[in-house]
């Protein structure tokens, strides 16, 4: 974390006003099991509103691990979630995508899935896929498993996976058990994240509890997350918005951590506005991203590891406006120590997945990670005897010291930096690059492949689910 929005003064008052909010006003939860383990430690329930002791919600906040370890199918640990680390993942799906090979928007299919999960794959700054189960060419009641199956099969980076029920997820584990060796090998290095959510403002919906609960019992990370829009869904406040959000996330956790204390929890809520000239819930306002790292700092203050957002845009096409918001939300998630980064390449409301804008995106977090490398003061970084030996007026081309630090410069190859003439001669504009560079990796990056029978076992339960289907 390089920068910070609250003091600790302003982050203890909010977190106070979180803590009045949960015992005066509650939360609507009715899921049976939940209430009777929040009745059990001292809750009160009132007709469907429980109201939490603010004893209860720090013991929570208390018992919940500080870090999350996030392993790859091979087993290494590739994400240490908590503190301020950053890790970015992509969604291989949405209601459309734009394919970089047409420049065409269509709804989005479940080959498209795999092939966006094989582009994640192969990007080095991206660090996690996510299957949110929309596609088109499947029941919209096993969409859900059918593009986790695509993550598992393309990428051996972990996923995050969007089950809509509590059926979905028993499933979702049993993919990803599959595609590990077991279900023992997921709870010791958990390589599936799953994200449930409530309704914004202070409502908890029953599969989202259901969720919650099977997660914490099998120790499967998960994020509960909601999205709220000022002026819509939340106060028109940008800190009565964190207040809700931070109540959301943290009565959940009560829940999760009565469950099976010390089972692995991430804290979040995406903290937006609805513009009141087009009721659009905005993906790319500076407010959106201000309430992020808003959300990251009070997961700092509560030392939770944390679901931050990055890498989106209102825009719908792939165009400066895309850019522009992606490069600043990923800036500001990054700067404000944001843990899980999710949504890059999710344009257009969240409505739109652009490989393209994944592969932009990918540029802009290598440029950040290279801006914001801490600087080294050692005596080789301070050169004193390479500045006395060139002296005034010398030059430092033909310089040995040169020579041996030129490669720790930042070369983009997806960026341009010569001259005019060599610029028209080019191979097009930054867009272009992208697009070729999307299209390149969807059809020829060869994922470290499952075993046949591997593959098949995951399919299998794809096609189990929809055979259940009425």
């Amino acid at each position: 974390m390089l920068f910070r929005m609250l003091s600790d003064e302003r982050r203890a008052r909010i977190a106070t006003a979180v803590l009045d909010l949960l015992e005066g006003v509650g939360v609507k939860l009715t899921e049976a099991q939940a209430r009777e383990l929040l009745h059990g430690a001292g809750a009160r329930i009132e007709r469907d509103r429980v109201y939490f002791p603010a004893d209860l919600v720090l013991q929570a906040v208390e018992s919940a691990p500080s870090r999350i370890g996030i392993y790859s199918r091979r087993g290494r640990q590739v994400m240490d979630l908590g503190g301020t680390a950053a890790y970015f993942g992509a969604h291989t799906d949405a209601p459309d995508v734009l394919d970089p090979e047409t420049g065409l928007r269509r709804p989005c299919t479940e080959a498209d899935a795999g092939r966006i999960a094989r582009l994640i794959d192969a990007l080095g700054n991206l660090s996690y896929t996510t299957a949110s189960g929309m596609l088109s060419d499947r029941p919209a009641a096993v969409a859900d498993r059918a593009s986790l199956a695509q993550c598992l099969l393309h990428s051996s980076k972990p996923v995050m996976g969007m089950p809509v029920t509590l059926e979905a997820l028993v499933d979702a584990r049993q993919m990803a058990a599959i595609a590990v060796g077991g279900e023992e090998v997921l709870r010791e290095r958990p390589t599936l994240i799953v994200y449930a959510e409530p309704v914004s403002p202070l409502l908890h919906p029953d599969d989202a509890i259901r969720k919650l609960l099977y997660s914490a019992e099998h120790e499967i990370p998960v994020v509960y997350s909601a999205y709220a829009a000022m002026g819509g869904t939340a106060p028109m406040s940008p800190s009565a918005i964190i207040v809700q959000l931070c109540a959301e996330s943290l009565s959940a956790l009560v829940v999760h951590q009565l469950q099976r204390p010390g089972a692995p929890f991430i804290f979040g809520g995406m903290a937006s506005i609805m513009d009141m000239r087009t009721t659009v819930f905005s993906y790319g306002a500076p407010e959106f991203q201000r309430g992020n790292a808003l959300m990251a700092e009070m997961a700092h203050h509560f030392d939770l590891p944390n679901f931050g957002t990055a890498g989106t845009s209102d825009a719908h096409g792939l165009d400066g406006q895309a850019v522009l918001e992606a490069a600043s939300s990923c800036m500001v998630a990054y700067l404000s120590g944001a843990n899980l980064i999710h949504d890059v390449g999710l344009l257009g409301n969240a409505t739109v997945v652009m490989p393209a804008m994944i592969v932009a995106t990918d540029v802009i977090i290598s440029l950040l990670r290279q801006l914001l490398e801490p600087v080294a003061v050692g005596d080789e970084d301070l050169a004193l005897d390479v500045i006395r030996e060139v002296g005034p007026g010398g030059e430092f081309v033909t310089h040995e010291h040169t020579f041996e630090h030129f490669s720790d410069v930042w070369y983009p190859d997806l960026l341009y930096r010569g001259g005019a003439e060599a610029w028209v001669a080019s191979d097009g504009r930054f867009e272009d690059r992208v697009s070729a560079r999307a299209c390149k990796l969807m059809e020829r990056h060869e994922p470290d492949p499952l075993p046949a029978d591997v593959a098949r076992a995951i399919q299998a339960v794809v096609t189990r689910a929809e055979a259940s289907l009425p």
